[in-house]
């Protein structure tokens, strides 16, 4: 007997029959759209993202400006989170605290409290600290009130927000920003606000100024944090491009036998930084450090202080702790900002500019219309009352003429040729209005309203009479950043050259190198073994002829023994190639390819080589791959089963990457294939056979029992 179970029928309802293109488009593009245009990325016109754009503008209607007594943070975030930004209220203090930070190179929140003064520092707990507005932060605001902005709905639909705030001065650029989304990621740097409000103004005055005047008004970088921009690659590229890479370094100073941190390249934690140095010194790469402490205090600021051993000079620990930590990195500027349909796309400094222009073209028009109404409703009805005045008491017999206030209004109309507007709102009067005093205050206001009226038809009609506003009023928000506080705080060090740097094929380049790991021939990256990647590249050959150069970008910090490549099963060795040197290939059939590094692009840990040497034949291999350099007087000698042959480096053409190679060790009757070829250094050069190698070559032969002869 076979027992049976009874599966009861599923419900079809609770079914959902989607195809998985069906799915991505309604939930997973939905979410990926969202993060980009609603959370990560920010706006190309106010600079700033939605969290940071509702929290301010709640801070402005409640009040909290220059002067007002500060609120609570908790209260202020959780009406953020309830009226406007239905997210957790910690991301939405953390958000507030940054912009409250004293690292932000224009504080846009008044903090009071214990918020952050370094990087990486923590706030205090949002009940334990208050904020408001500061000066530059109402500026954000301040056109609120004017109707300058488009307003929508609210997620509930209880309230209403502006799409933009009328931002007075360019915060994305001033203050950058850093953001990761689907498919998109923003990194943009901060800069001097008074570079920047220069700049605004020239591109106003001359759109179409050429890069080199934009870049000498915007040499680089100015973060709040300081540290310094060192050689200027990558500079110009960002500003014109809004893509490039250039080199950040925090600020050391040696003071006897102390290396002394006061600042910190952005982005990167003091914590971070320190807990790096204990790692190095554990690891013994660092053993020159007796002592490390951290004093710092919100009174002076960062200050971490690494003490030298006894025999051990502080530059070499400054010029280690350049190469093996954070406090010498490559910043990737990555201009991304949403355009005005919220999608999101690549900028220039000068775009970035020329967008917030734009924003305040538009804040000048919408607020220009909007006061134009109120003007033009104004001067109808002083002109309806100014033409009562004319006959004061036929209006008030009218109106006490009149059964009703429809009779009434209606007499008004008919005797003075007047609408209705203005009939209701002389019969609102006050009697007091009808002095011969309020007769001359009604002929001077029609006479200002008359005025206004003419500049705002001008300006709405009129963009070059925008223009003129628009660059007034920079020149009063420039004022905002007079303080000794907006002094430029990045040093840009153009003469400096990075720790880490190589040359190209067009000169000098700087490479960023991961100088924490070893890499070793097996293959394998480490922290503790192989040759350290300090000024070096990394190289890895198989035996198929593949070949990689990588720089160790991308490794994490503390996981152990990697693989240079995901597949390494065919790898015949790696190692870490000197400055100046080059790769030479050597396969079993005799052909030699020497590379320079510097014509193969770099790949990351996830890059399995790309084709060096062509092999000619299905049984031809690498069977060696040697680090060689003229400079060094260097030779290199291949060995067969009958013949050996010693052959200058001097003599080896260097080739572009996937060539087949020259031949160099010509066989004798009877052989086809290499056994080995290695380096030897070279003593006196006699034609083209070394004396020194030459002797190697018999003394290792003679190890080997072979009787062979040199090849031709």
């Amino acid at each position: 007997m076979t027992a049976t179970l009874d599966v009861p029928e599923q419900n079809p309802d609770l079914v959902l029959d989607q195809s998985a293109d069906d799915y991505w488009n309604r939930y997973q593009l939905t979410f990926a759209l969202y993060s980009v245009s609603d959370r990560a990325i920010p706006s190309a016109y106010d600079g700033l993202k939605p969290g940071q754009r509702r929290l301010l503008y709640q801070m402005h209607e409640s009040k909290l400006l220059p002067g007002n007594k500060p609120q609570k943070s908790s209260k202020i975030c959780s009406a953020v989170t309830g009226n406007l930004h239905p997210h957790g209220g910690t991301s939405m203090y953390g958000a507030a605290a940054l912009m409250a930070a004293d690292f932000q190179r224009v504080k846009v929140i008044d903090g009071q409290g214990a918020f952050p003064r370094i990087q990486g520092d923590i706030p205090a707990a949002d009940r334990y600290t208050e904020m408001r507005l500061s000066a530059p932060g109402a500026a954000l605001t301040a056109e609120l009130d004017s109707h300058a902005v488009p307003m929508v709905s609210t997620f509930d639909g209880e309230w209403i927000e502006p799409t933009v705030l009328p931002a007075q001065w360019p915060v994305l650029l001033c203050n950058g920003a850093v953001g990761i989304a689907e498919g998109w990621a923003t990194k943009v740097p901060a800069h001097n606000p008074r570079e920047i409000m220069a700049a605004c103004r020239a591109l106003l005055k001359t759109p179409n100024m050429t890069d080199d005047r934009l870049v000498k008004m915007i040499p680089g970088p100015d973060w709040g944090s300081g540290a310094s921009v060192v050689g200027t690659a990558g500079l110009r590229e960002y500003i014109t491009t809004g893509r490039g890479h250039f080199t950040v370094r925090g600020t050391l100073s040696v003071d006897g036998k102390n290396v002394i941190i006061t600042e910190l390249p952005p982005g990167v934690a003091s914590n971070t930084v320190q807990e790096r140095i204990r790692a190095l010194v554990e690891s013994g790469e660092l053993s020159g450090v007796a002592d490390m402490s951290d004093l710092t205090d919100r009174r002076n600021g960062l200050r971490i202080v690494v003490t030298a051993k006894r025999g051990h000079s502080a530059e070499q620990i400054r010029d280690q702790l350049l190469a093996l930590t954070p406090l010498e990195s490559t910043f990737a500027a990555s201009l991304v900002a949403l355009d005005e349909n919220r999608v999101p796309r690549w900028w220039s400094v000068r775009e970035l500019i020329k967008a917030f222009l734009s924003l305040r073209d538009s804040v000048v028009l919408h607020r220009s219309e909007y006061r134009l109404e109120k003007v033009t409703a104004r001067r109808h009805l002083v002109a309806g009352l100014m033409t009562i005045h004319l006959d004061i008491d036929a209006a008030v017999a009218v109106i006490r003429g009149s059964e009703t206030v429809d009779e009434a209004r209606q007499g008004l109309q008919d005797r003075f040729k007047i609408d209705a507007v203005q009939a209701d709102y002389v019969l609102a009067l006050q009697l007091r209005r009808l002095t011969k005093l309020d007769v001359i205050e009604l002929q001077a206001e029609a006479e200002r309203l008359d005025a206004e009226f003419a500049q705002l038809t001008e300006l709405v009609s009129n963009p070059d009479a925008r223009k003129t506003v628009i660059d007034k009023e920079l020149v009063e928000t420039a004022k905002l950043f007079k303080g000794p506080e907006f002094d430029r705080r990045t040093v840009l060090d153009l003469d400096a050259t990075p720790v880490t740097s190589g040359a190209g094929e067009d000169g000098p380049r700087e490479r960023k190198v991961n100088t924490a790991w070893r890499l070793d021939d097996r293959g394998v990256f480490s922290d503790r073994h192989g040759e350290l990647l300090t000024s070096g590249l990394g190289w890895a050959v198989w035996t198929d002829g593949r070949i990689k150069f990588t720089t160790g970008g991308g490794l994490p910090y503390k996981i152990r023994d990697i693989p240079v490549a995901p597949d390494i099963t065919k790898l015949l060795g790696s190692g870490v190639l000197p400055e100046g040197f080059h790769l030479a290939l050597v396969t079993r059939r005799g052909k030699i390819l020497r590379i320079d590094p510097a014509a193969v692009n770099p790949q990351g840990v996830a890059g399995n080589g790309v084709a060096g040497v062509k092999l000619a034949t299905d049984g031809d291999e690498v069977i060696a791959a040697l680090p060689v350099s003229c400079a060094n007087g260097e030779a290199i000698l291949s060995l067969a089963e009958k013949s050996w042959k010693v052959t200058e480096v001097a003599d080896i053409p260097v080739k572009g990457r996937g060539g087949a190679g020259v031949g160099f060790h010509p066989f004798v009757k009877g052989e086809s294939a290499l056994l080995a070829a290695s380096i030897s250094a070279t003593g006196y050069v006699r034609g083209k056979r070394s004396v020194r190698a030459e002797s190697r070559a018999k003394a290792s032969i003679k190890g080997s029992g072979l009787e062979v002869t040199p090849a031709g």
